[in-house]
């Protein structure tokens, strides 16, 4: 397999018209790495990039790695033997500054809200680098939903010096907070980049050689009453709120014995002890499986009739094909969706599931009603939005400058390249 070039250190020098930066992109999710695999992308050409695994998602980001052809230099598994949060934290802190002291990188780039994301934007301000964040200012307003990464979220901002915002929401919610006007710009979500990258990449004979490993025949997929996808995996739903789904999941089971219900269940052993205690192997048309590639997900969420989730990778994702969802949670941080009908907040109350389910079925109309592909989060060029900014004269010098340029840098520039939805 050929994996996409990158610079060598040996590389790093002057070229015409602007500077090569040595950049440091880090993810330790499988989210993070999918949205970033298109600004790596973008970047490759024109900068050293340094790319750094903190091992979160360990077993579920190698092959999103494969499928997009990247390779990290520097990974380290802090997952290992750490059973909280505080002790993750510390993990990921200690060697992060370890590979930050060594490769001195020009710039760090962080995305969204994961423990990660807030380690290394913390390291990268106590080592006086800059940060730039991208998928900046998601706000639910509240700090315990989702927890911990509303909490994370509003840290990382405080961090960073650049924030790439994926929509007007998330700009106004930044502005409240205080933060100038000036560094943030606006680009879509670079998850419809990634988006647009994979279905480039798609290969549909290994997806469908996944799914017939999970029973999944492609028959099933286009039947007249369809298929439901359902994914469950953040920590306010773990316990009594997730048996609530799984019952919610069991009865809609029974009430639509024609549909599917298709749960790929998340690795944390806390979600899949509920998860098969409550199910088990006593419904034959609930196929849970192990996590499914990326390209199989993208794959049925193309196809599906109702999607199921508390993530919000797929609140994003699922608008681009037009699909209604039920989001698993009281509070989201992408109200554009509830906004604009593509979805409605169920919580993880077992009757509202039920009751909501019943009116998507029925009415069928959001999938066969999207207003555009890119309407809700950006237009697919949010990556090369970045990209060119950062080619840009007073992001160079400033660059260049920091930490002395942090005070007031920017304060004349005009954002010419923002997207607007």
């Amino acid at each position: 397999m050929k994996y996409i070039i990158m610079l060598h250190a040996e590389q790093y020098q002057y070229r015409t018209g602007f500077v090569i930066m040595k950049i440091l992109i880090v993810y330790g999710t499988r989210p993070e790495l999918i949205k970033l695999a298109p600004v790596i992308y973008a970047l490759k050409d024109n900068h050293v990039l340094r790319i750094m695994s903190t091992g979160q998602h360990m077993e579920l980001v190698q092959q999103v790695l494969d499928f997009f052809r990247i390779r990290p230099d520097f990974s380290f598994d802090c997952m290992t033997g750490i059973p909280d949060l505080p002790h993750l934290y510390e993990c990921i802190v200690n060697k992060a500054r370890l590979i930050i002291e060594k490769e001195a990188p020009d710039l760090i780039m962080v995305q969204g809200d994961t423990l990660t994301t807030y380690a290394v934007a913390f390291v990268g301000f106590l080592t006086k680098k800059p940060v730039f964040h991208i998928e900046a200012g998601l706000r639910t307003h509240n700090m315990f939903s989702p927890f911990p990464e509303e909490g994370i979220r509003r840290g990382v901002s405080c961090f960073a010096e650049m924030h790439f915002a994926p929509t007007q929401t998330a700009c106004a919610n930044l502005l409240a907070e205080g933060f100038r006007r000036n560094r943030i710009l606006i680009t879509g979500n670079t998850v419809v980049d990634a988006v647009a990258l994979a279905e480039r990449l798609i290969d549909e004979n290994e997806v469908l050689q996944e799914l017939l490993k999970c029973r999944l025949h492609k028959e099933q997929l286009e039947s007249k009453d369809g298929f439901a996808l359902i994914t469950v995996h953040r920590r306010e739903n773990i316990g009594e709120p997730l048996r609530q789904i799984c019952r919610a999941i069991m009865h809609l089971s029974q009430h639509y014995k024609n549909m599917t219900f298709i749960w790929p269940v998340h690795l944390n052993p806390e979600v899949r002890d509920i998860v098969f205690e409550e199910i088990g192997n006593d419904y034959s048309n609930i196929i849970l499986t192990n996590p499914l590639s990326y390209q199989t997900m993208l794959y049925l969420m193309k196809r599906v009739r109702i999607l199921l989730t508390d993530s919000g990778g797929i609140q994003e994702e699922a608008p681009l094909f037009g699909k209604p969802l039920l989001i698993l949670r009281d509070t989201t941080e992408r109200p554009e969706i509830i906004e604009t009908n593509y979805g409605v907040l169920t919580g993880a109350n077992q009757e509202n599931i039920i009751k909501e389910f019943a009116r998507f079925y029925q009415a069928n109309y959001l999938s066969q009603s999207t207003t555009g592909k890119y309407s809700l989060f950006g237009d697919g060029n949010a990556s090369e939005r970045i990209a060119k900014f950062l080619l840009l004269d007073e992001v160079t010098e400033f660059i260049a400058s920091y930490p002395s340029s942090s005070k007031n840098f920017f304060d004349t520039m005009q954002h010419t390249m923002e997207w607007i939805g």
